[in-house]
């Protein structure tokens, strides 16, 4: 073998290097994005789930009361349990910090938690602290001395995304606080204290009875984190607890952001392969080219003993080699993207705070098995890419090859195989998503479709070369034309680079496409006012501001919102609801229910459909966790379109809400702007009237804000599409180069017979317009395809988002128009190389 490796594989590398640099290229780039996809995944949940910890501490159960606050009432009854350790209460809340404004010119909030020094104090002894990172640093750690400075009166502790907002110097620090009930708020002067490991976004940390005692919320707790003794059963003491209790252990919230995330991951993670997917093609055409380069030494030391097997064996080696060197490059290379990234983003992955550096966040979770993960990825891909080519090998008459009869006919695939899998394709559209939200199936299907077009491309040659008999007869075009007939097979080797580029290519197209248009067109119905105002702290607006405001003459409707929780069965997680007034618009129904209301009528989204059975016309009973777990019976008389969220959400009519609930408050106000008011002039009037602590947005600029996220979101998906079809045009270029010089002597015999170099030079281009054509044809039927799945099937099922499908038609003209030219102009410099002298010769030493 390395005889073999030495005098046949070596010498080709070494006059030709750019073919095989071309080749670790693309097996590098799909590596690369694959592991560096991975890698920013996997630190985005450390750093996330480090975070959490840092905030929530390490209790054994978290206590919360079932609805409303807990109070200190029920701190002091936890505490005489005897299986109570230790047991935290932890208020939270947020104030606004005049002076400071967010990147997006908002004013900026800072999050509040107000801890029980005493209780720290008291699991500090223990084994496991409650909250480590909660705890005042000395000298840049946290010790029990750290804990008296949270005794300090009015006394803030900063975190480090915190401290960097302050001024040199500074040592005072001033906050607009919300006050219960609407009340104004208030401004509030607090001393800078010590520094806290906490968080990454702006937090500070203070005794709990300030917190309580500056918020207005005077005996109130939110949580309270409890550590047991030693050898006590946590899930059984658990089931001795109240029933106005819920006690769950501390959320894993690395997990959880795992699940949310779980499908976008996913399919990040599959687009990233699909450059390697389409550098398989590439490598495929490499050695198909060097294959048909070298056919008649492989002929030769074939007649000299080298057995098929070898031969066989020594292509699947080339492309080992490739797929090695590829797959350590493309490593190295997506571990330099992750690290770039992290540098660029922060090490806090763009949440604006402080964590670790990149290179610990990075290095501070498993890499061996991504990265043999990938690496086996690019490895097998090459070793597919390479089987085809080396069968060819493995399958050539030596005898026949030396007597200038070419490459062997390939087997050919029967025209039900294709029809086949388009069906299974079909079929596997409609499989349910695995828990997750996955949609396997639809992969598969997609799959399933790109292979039965692949296997489909000889018949549609076939056809089309039939259609070109109705055309006036011509030797030129006969020859044509037989030759497609003949060779169709040659054909889907030929094309299945750019068939499988395009189709992907043309997939991505259209649903992004499908996408920003549903987008646009739900940002014009979701958004029908001019002009939206909420609360900086995001608390309830204060009465008089909601009075002041509808009473203003530069606004001609104001319409109330008030944003809530729904608990859709006692003891799980709230959703989202929304009560506003219906009649204003803003609710983008994709269905309706015909029949009438026989309980309070509520709308929900399409994940609260998919999700939770919520569909139209369900009748439910549910709990407002916010109005002291009152249960009402609610009925779904329509699902809402919903690209703001994966999660449940629920609207009201904002009359129902406040009747069912007895909550008069509003959290957010819609403004119709008067005819000929500017948003200038409205902003000055809500500023003299709110001053800086309401937050103003246009629909306009919401609007050019959302299509800005989007495009920015998409502009990978952009760049893979002209990674792929560069690959698939190349392979085009390399394929049609490699039969071209396996036509060497047919070439010659036709120049012996009298057809000129430009006559055969039209021939080529008969040819190469009819199979480029069907490889166009074919990867614009496929590419449609897969997007009707794309958009009907993998993000309903992914992200629980509908969308209706656009046609980009000028896009779409582009992507097919270049294949098509592609083919054609890779067979004329590939026909140009062959119809030389070399043609004339190869019959001669034929004779």
């Amino acid at each position: 073998m390395l005889r073999l490796w030495r005098h046949l594989t070596w010498p080709t590398w070494r006059d030709q290097p750019g073919r095989v640099v071309l080749a670790v290229v693309a097996v590098m780039l799909g590596v690369a994005l694959a592991f560096g996809v991975q890698l920013l995944n996997g630190a985005a949940l450390t750093e996330f789930a480090r975070a959490a910890r840092g905030i929530n501490g390490q209790p054994d159960l978290i206590v919360r009361a079932a609805t409303g606050p807990l109070t200190d009432a029920d701190l002091v009854e936890l505490l005489n349990r005897p299986e109570v350790a230790a047991a935290n209460p932890v208020i939270e809340g947020r104030a606004l910090w005049p002076g400071q404004e967010t990147p997006q010119g908002t004013a900026l909030s800072l999050q509040l938690i107000g801890v029980d020094p005493l209780a720290l104090l008291a699991s500090a002894a223990g084994a496991r602290p409650l909250a480590p990172e909660l705890v005042p640093q000395l000298d840049g750690t946290a010790s029990p001395q750290g804990l008296g400075l949270l005794m300090g009166a009015q006394t803030l502790h900063l975190n480090a995304a915190a401290h960097r907002l302050l001024r040199a110097g500074q040592s005072t620090l001033t906050l607009r606080l919300p006050q219960p009930h609407g009340g104004a708020p208030r401004d509030v002067t607090f001393t800078v204290g010590g520094r806290i490991a906490a968080g990454n976004a702006p937090l500070a940390v203070l005794d709990i009875a300030d917190a309580q005692a500056l918020l207005g919320r005077l005996g109130a707790l939110d949580r309270i984190d409890v550590q047991l003794a030693g050898g006590t059963d946590v899930t059984a003491w658990q089931r001795t607890l109240p029933a106005r209790w819920r006690a769950m252990p501390p959320a894993d919230e690395g997990a959880r952001l795992a699940d949310m995330t779980r499908a976008y991951r996913v399919n990040l993670g599959l687009l990233a392969l699909m450059a390697l997917f389409t550098g398989s093609f590439l490598v495929y055409a490499v050695l198909s080219l060097a294959t048909a380069q070298r056919l008649p030494q492989w002929a030769m030391v074939g007649v000299l003993g080298v057995s098929a097997r070898m031969r066989w064996r020594l292509i699947l080696l080339e492309g080992a080699v490739i797929g090695a060197l590829g797959s350590v490059l493309g490593l190295a290379l997506g571990l330099g993207l992750a690290a770039g990234a992290l540098q660029l983003m922060g090490s806090d992955l763009g949440l604006h705070g402080a964590s670790s550096d990149s290179s610990a966040l990075l290095f501070n979770q498993p890499l061996l098995a991504p990265a043999i993960a990938c690496a086996a990825l690019g490895l097998a891909a090459t070793l597919l890419a390479a089987l085809a080519p080396a069968l060819t090998v493995r399958r050539i008459a030596p005898a026949q090859v030396l007597k200038g009869l070419g490459l062997p006919a390939g087997r050919a695939v029967p025209a039900w195989a294709g029809l086949a899998l388009l069906a299974a394709g079909a079929a596997l559209a409609w499989v349910p998503p695995l828990a997750g939200g996955l949609p396997v199936g639809a992969y598969l299907a997609m799959l399933c479709l790109l292979l039965g077009g692949l296997a489909l491309v000889p018949a549609l040659v076939r056809g089309l070369a039939a259609l070109m008999g109705w055309l006036p007869a011509g030797a030129l075009l006969m020859l044509a034309r037989e030759r497609s007939r003949d060779q169709a097979g040659e054909a889907r080797r030929s094309l299945a680079g750019v068939l499988v580029a395009l189709a992907l290519a043309v997939a991505m197209t259209v649903m992004i496409g499908s996408f920003r248009e549903s987008l646009q067109q739900w940002l014009d119905e979701a958004l029908p006012a001019d002009l939206y105002l909420r609360s900086a702290l995001h608390a309830p607006l204060q009465p008089a501001l909601i009075a002041a405001v509808s009473r203003a003459p530069d606004f001609t409707r104001v319409t109330q919102q008030r944003a809530t929780r729904l608990r859709l069965a006692p003891g799980v997680e709230p959703v989202a609801l929304t009560a506003r007034e219906l009649d204003a618009g803003g609710l983008p129904l994709v269905a309706r229910w015909p029949g009438p209301a026989t309980a309070t009528p509520v709308w929900v989204n399409e994940a609260a459909r998919d999700r939770d059975g919520l569909t139209p016309g369900h009748v439910f009973r549910a709990e407002l966790p916010d109005s002291g777990g009152r249960a009402v019976d609610l009925q779904v008389m329509g699902v809402w379109r919903d690209y703001s969220r994966m999660d449940t959400a629920v609207w009201m009519h904002l009359p129902d809400y406040r009747r069912l609930s007895g909550d008069a408050a509003t959290t957010e106000l819609a403004l119709t702007l008067a005819p000929g008011l500017t948003l200038d002039a409205a902003r000055a009037t809500l500023r003299r009237l709110g001053g800086d602590d309401i937050e103003l947005a246009a629909a306009g600029e919401l609007r050019a804000l959302s299509l800005q996220i989007f495009d920015r979101s998409f502009a990978i998906t952009v760049w893979l599409q002209a990674v792929a079809l560069a690959v698939g045009l190349f392979g085009v270029i390399a394929s049609q180069s490699a039969q071209a010089l396996a036509r060497k002597r047919e070439f010659g015999l036709l120049r012996h017979l009298g057809v000129s170099r430009r006559a055969l030079l039209k021939l080529l281009v008969l040819e190469a317009g009819l199979t480029g054509g069907a490889g166009a044809m074919a990867g614009l039927g496929l590419g449609l395809g897969l997007s009707t799945v794309l958009v009907f099937v993998v993000n309903p099922q992914s992200f629980h988002w509908s969308m209706d499908m656009h046609l980009p038609a000028s896009r779409l003209a582009v992507l097919v128009g270049l294949a098509f030219a592609a083919a054609v102009g890779a067979s004329l410099l590939a026909g140009r190389r062959a119809l030389g002298a070399d043609a004339v010769r190869a019959v001669r030493e034929d004779a």
